[in-house]
Protein backbone atom coordinates (compact mmCIF):
# COMPACT_ATOMS: atom_id res chain seq x y z
CA UNK A 1 0.00 0.00 0.00
CA UNK A 2 2.54 2.62 1.14
CA UNK A 3 4.15 1.48 -2.21
CA UNK A 4 1.37 2.06 -4.30
CA UNK A 5 0.51 5.68 -2.87
CA UNK A 6 4.46 6.47 -3.43
CA UNK A 7 4.14 5.49 -6.95
CA UNK A 8 0.57 7.71 -6.98
CA UNK A 9 2.22 10.55 -5.52
CA UNK A 10 4.98 10.33 -8.01
CA UNK A 11 2.98 10.13 -11.11
CA UNK A 12 1.00 12.94 -9.73
CA UNK A 13 4.23 15.25 -9.94
CA UNK A 14 6.63 13.66 -12.59
CA UNK A 15 3.27 13.40 -15.19
CA UNK A 16 0.84 16.48 -14.95
CA UNK A 17 -0.85 15.13 -18.01
CA UNK A 18 -1.96 12.35 -15.65
CA UNK A 19 -5.79 13.31 -16.00
CA UNK A 20 -8.98 13.04 -14.19
CA UNK A 21 -9.50 10.07 -16.74
CA UNK A 22 -6.15 8.05 -16.21
CA UNK A 23 -7.27 7.84 -12.17
CA UNK A 24 -10.21 7.13 -13.13
CA UNK A 25 -9.56 4.12 -14.98
CA UNK A 26 -6.74 2.90 -12.34
CA UNK A 27 -10.12 2.80 -10.49
CA UNK A 28 -11.57 0.91 -12.23
CA UNK A 29 -9.04 -1.50 -12.81
CA UNK A 30 -8.85 -1.88 -9.04
CA UNK A 31 -13.12 -1.68 -8.69
CA UNK A 32 -12.74 -4.70 -10.85
CA UNK A 33 -10.43 -6.71 -8.76
CA UNK A 34 -12.76 -5.91 -5.62
CA UNK A 35 -9.57 -3.70 -4.09
CA UNK A 36 -11.93 -0.94 -2.72
CA UNK A 37 -8.89 0.99 -0.53
CA UNK A 38 -6.81 1.16 -3.54
CA UNK A 39 -9.89 1.91 -6.19
CA UNK A 40 -10.39 4.51 -3.38
CA UNK A 41 -7.56 6.03 -3.65
CA UNK A 42 -7.53 6.20 -7.31
CA UNK A 43 -11.09 7.81 -7.30
CA UNK A 44 -9.87 10.41 -4.94
CA UNK A 45 -6.99 11.40 -7.00
CA UNK A 46 -9.53 12.26 -10.17
CA UNK A 47 -11.64 13.87 -8.00
CA UNK A 48 -9.08 16.05 -6.89
CA UNK A 49 -8.15 16.28 -10.63
CA UNK A 50 -12.22 17.27 -11.47
CA UNK A 51 -13.78 18.58 -8.70
CA UNK A 52 -17.53 18.44 -9.03
CA UNK A 53 -18.11 15.23 -11.11
CA UNK A 54 -20.68 13.46 -10.36
CA UNK A 55 -19.76 10.43 -11.52
CA UNK A 56 -16.69 10.66 -9.79
CA UNK A 57 -18.19 10.94 -6.69
CA UNK A 58 -20.88 8.19 -7.11
CA UNK A 59 -17.13 6.08 -7.63
CA UNK A 60 -15.75 7.15 -4.86
CA UNK A 61 -19.54 6.49 -2.85
CA UNK A 62 -19.32 3.11 -3.78
CA UNK A 63 -16.00 2.10 -2.79
CA UNK A 64 -16.85 3.74 0.66
CA UNK A 65 -20.23 1.33 0.75
CA UNK A 66 -17.91 -2.28 -0.02
CA UNK A 67 -15.48 -1.10 2.18
CA UNK A 68 -17.96 -1.75 5.08
CA UNK A 69 -17.61 -5.16 4.31
CA UNK A 70 -14.52 -6.18 5.55
CA UNK A 71 -14.40 -2.82 8.17
CA UNK A 72 -13.17 -4.38 11.83
CA UNK A 73 -15.65 -2.99 13.86
CA UNK A 74 -19.15 -1.81 14.00
CA UNK A 75 -18.26 1.52 14.56
CA UNK A 76 -15.73 1.74 11.80
CA UNK A 77 -18.82 0.09 9.71
CA UNK A 78 -20.86 3.33 10.77
CA UNK A 79 -18.24 5.53 9.40
CA UNK A 80 -17.95 3.96 6.20
CA UNK A 81 -21.36 3.77 5.48
CA UNK A 82 -22.03 7.28 6.43
CA UNK A 83 -18.84 8.83 3.97
CA UNK A 84 -20.67 6.45 1.71
CA UNK A 85 -24.23 8.25 1.86
CA UNK A 86 -22.71 11.61 2.18
CA UNK A 87 -20.74 10.64 -1.38
CA UNK A 88 -23.75 9.44 -2.63
CA UNK A 89 -26.03 12.25 -1.64
CA UNK A 90 -23.31 14.88 -3.40
CA UNK A 91 -23.17 12.68 -6.96
CA UNK A 92 -27.36 12.96 -7.05
CA UNK A 93 -26.96 17.09 -6.13
CA UNK A 94 -24.45 16.96 -8.96
CA UNK A 95 -26.67 15.14 -11.08
CA UNK A 96 -29.50 13.88 -10.24
CA UNK A 97 -31.19 12.52 -13.09
CA UNK A 98 -28.51 9.87 -13.49
CA UNK A 99 -30.18 6.98 -12.36
CA UNK A 100 -27.21 5.24 -10.92
CA UNK A 101 -26.14 8.04 -8.90
CA UNK A 102 -29.93 8.20 -7.56
CA UNK A 103 -29.54 4.05 -6.98
CA UNK A 104 -26.27 4.35 -5.07
CA UNK A 105 -27.59 6.57 -2.82
CA UNK A 106 -30.02 4.04 -1.95
CA UNK A 107 -27.84 1.18 -1.51
CA UNK A 108 -25.88 3.63 0.82
CA UNK A 109 -28.61 3.96 2.31
CA UNK A 110 -29.67 0.55 3.22
CA UNK A 111 -25.85 0.14 3.97
CA UNK A 112 -25.78 2.85 6.64
CA UNK A 113 -29.17 1.61 8.15
CA UNK A 114 -27.95 -1.98 9.13
CA UNK A 115 -25.46 -0.78 10.86
CA UNK A 116 -27.78 2.09 12.71
CA UNK A 117 -29.00 1.00 16.33
CA UNK A 118 -31.68 3.75 15.99
CA UNK A 119 -34.82 2.58 14.83
CA UNK A 120 -36.45 5.48 13.46
CA UNK A 121 -33.13 6.17 11.89
CA UNK A 122 -33.46 2.90 10.21
CA UNK A 123 -37.05 4.05 9.64
CA UNK A 124 -36.23 7.10 7.77
CA UNK A 125 -33.28 5.40 5.61
CA UNK A 126 -35.57 2.64 4.56
CA UNK A 127 -37.54 5.48 3.32
CA UNK A 128 -35.04 6.96 1.07
CA UNK A 129 -33.97 3.47 -0.10
CA UNK A 130 -37.82 3.22 -1.66
CA UNK A 131 -37.80 6.78 -2.82
CA UNK A 132 -34.43 6.62 -4.82
CA UNK A 133 -35.20 3.17 -6.00
CA UNK A 134 -38.24 4.11 -7.72
CA UNK A 135 -36.81 7.32 -8.92
CA UNK A 136 -33.73 5.26 -9.96
CA UNK A 137 -36.31 2.84 -12.00
CA UNK A 138 -38.50 6.00 -13.32
CA UNK A 139 -35.19 7.04 -15.14
CA UNK A 140 -34.19 3.57 -16.35
CA UNK A 141 -37.15 1.23 -16.43
CA UNK A 142 -34.70 -1.97 -17.40
CA UNK A 143 -32.33 -1.41 -14.53
CA UNK A 144 -31.72 -5.23 -12.95
CA UNK A 145 -30.51 -3.74 -9.79
CA UNK A 146 -32.92 -1.06 -9.28
CA UNK A 147 -35.36 -3.94 -9.64
CA UNK A 148 -33.73 -6.06 -7.13
CA UNK A 149 -33.19 -3.19 -4.49
CA UNK A 150 -37.49 -2.72 -4.65
CA UNK A 151 -37.44 -6.30 -3.80
CA UNK A 152 -35.10 -5.99 -1.07
CA UNK A 153 -37.18 -3.38 0.57
CA UNK A 154 -40.51 -5.10 0.22
CA UNK A 155 -38.86 -8.27 1.62
CA UNK A 156 -37.08 -6.44 4.55
CA UNK A 157 -40.65 -4.67 4.81
CA UNK A 158 -42.58 -7.72 4.99
CA UNK A 159 -40.86 -8.94 8.23
CA UNK A 160 -40.78 -6.01 10.03
CA UNK A 161 -41.78 -6.65 13.40
CA UNK A 162 -44.51 -5.00 15.30
CA UNK A 163 -42.94 -2.02 17.09
CA UNK A 164 -40.94 -1.04 13.79
CA UNK A 165 -44.09 -1.65 11.75
CA UNK A 166 -46.00 1.33 14.24
CA UNK A 167 -42.90 3.53 13.72
CA UNK A 168 -42.49 3.05 9.97
CA UNK A 169 -46.46 3.95 9.82
CA UNK A 170 -45.78 6.88 12.41
CA UNK A 171 -42.96 8.43 9.98
CA UNK A 172 -44.38 7.49 6.77
CA UNK A 173 -47.81 8.52 7.18
CA UNK A 174 -49.13 5.32 5.82
CA UNK A 175 -46.83 2.66 5.27
CA UNK A 176 -46.55 2.21 1.60
CA UNK A 177 -48.10 -1.45 0.90
CA UNK A 178 -44.80 -3.95 1.10
CA UNK A 179 -45.42 -7.82 1.00
CA UNK A 180 -43.31 -10.77 0.32
CA UNK A 181 -45.47 -11.41 -3.11
CA UNK A 182 -44.20 -8.15 -4.44
CA UNK A 183 -40.73 -8.74 -2.92
CA UNK A 184 -40.40 -11.86 -5.33
CA UNK A 185 -42.08 -10.28 -8.34
CA UNK A 186 -39.27 -7.19 -8.68
CA UNK A 187 -36.80 -10.01 -7.58
CA UNK A 188 -37.62 -12.13 -10.05
CA UNK A 189 -37.67 -9.08 -12.18
CA UNK A 190 -33.66 -8.32 -11.42
CA UNK A 191 -32.78 -12.30 -11.82
CA UNK A 192 -34.21 -11.97 -15.26
CA UNK A 193 -32.68 -8.86 -16.39
CA UNK A 194 -29.40 -10.20 -15.09
CA UNK A 195 -29.35 -13.89 -14.96
CA UNK A 196 -26.11 -14.19 -14.33
CA UNK A 197 -26.16 -12.38 -10.98
CA UNK A 198 -25.34 -14.26 -7.52
CA UNK A 199 -26.65 -11.93 -5.58
CA UNK A 200 -29.80 -11.20 -7.28
CA UNK A 201 -30.54 -15.88 -7.29
CA UNK A 202 -29.76 -16.02 -3.64
CA UNK A 203 -31.98 -13.41 -2.56
CA UNK A 204 -35.16 -14.21 -4.81
CA UNK A 205 -34.40 -18.00 -3.55
CA UNK A 206 -34.46 -16.51 0.36
CA UNK A 207 -37.82 -14.74 -0.37
CA UNK A 208 -39.02 -18.43 -2.22
CA UNK A 209 -38.08 -19.83 1.08
CA UNK A 210 -40.04 -17.41 2.81
CA UNK A 211 -43.21 -17.54 0.78
CA UNK A 212 -43.27 -21.60 1.21
CA UNK A 213 -42.09 -22.06 -2.30
CA UNK A 214 -39.01 -24.97 -1.05
CA UNK A 215 -38.66 -26.18 -4.82
CA UNK A 216 -38.03 -22.89 -6.02
CA UNK A 217 -36.11 -21.50 -3.65
CA UNK A 218 -33.80 -24.56 -3.63
CA UNK A 219 -33.15 -23.79 -7.44
CA UNK A 220 -32.05 -20.49 -6.98
CA UNK A 221 -30.13 -20.89 -4.16
CA UNK A 222 -28.11 -23.67 -5.56
CA UNK A 223 -28.15 -21.58 -8.95
CA UNK A 224 -26.36 -18.62 -6.60
CA UNK A 225 -23.92 -21.00 -5.24
CA UNK A 226 -23.09 -22.21 -8.76
CA UNK A 227 -22.15 -18.77 -10.23
CA UNK A 228 -18.59 -17.29 -10.34
CA UNK A 229 -18.10 -14.14 -7.95
CA UNK A 230 -18.64 -10.54 -9.88
CA UNK A 231 -19.62 -8.07 -6.95
CA UNK A 232 -18.56 -7.49 -3.45
CA UNK A 233 -21.48 -8.82 -2.23
CA UNK A 234 -21.64 -11.84 -3.77
CA UNK A 235 -19.84 -13.39 -0.94
CA UNK A 236 -22.20 -12.43 1.57
CA UNK A 237 -25.27 -13.49 -0.27
CA UNK A 238 -23.88 -16.99 -1.24
CA UNK A 239 -23.47 -17.47 2.72
CA UNK A 240 -26.60 -16.39 2.73
CA UNK A 241 -27.86 -19.00 0.10
CA UNK A 242 -26.02 -21.59 2.02
CA UNK A 243 -27.75 -20.58 5.35
CA UNK A 244 -30.97 -21.06 3.96
CA UNK A 245 -30.44 -24.12 2.32
CA UNK A 246 -29.82 -25.41 5.27
CA UNK A 247 -32.94 -24.20 6.70
CA UNK A 248 -35.21 -25.44 4.01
Amino acid sequence: MRVRRALFAWLAMACPVFAESDWIAQGDAFDRQFKSAEALEAYQKAAAADPGNAEIERKIAKQYVELVIDAPSRKEKLRLAQLGYDRANEAKRLNPADPEARLTVAVAAARLAHYTSDPRRKIELSRVVLDETNEALRLRPGYALGWHFLGRWHFEMAQLNPLLRMLAEAIYGKLPPASNDEAVRHLERAAKLAPGNALFHAELGRAYAVAGRADDARRELEKALGMPRRNRDDAGAQERARQALKDL
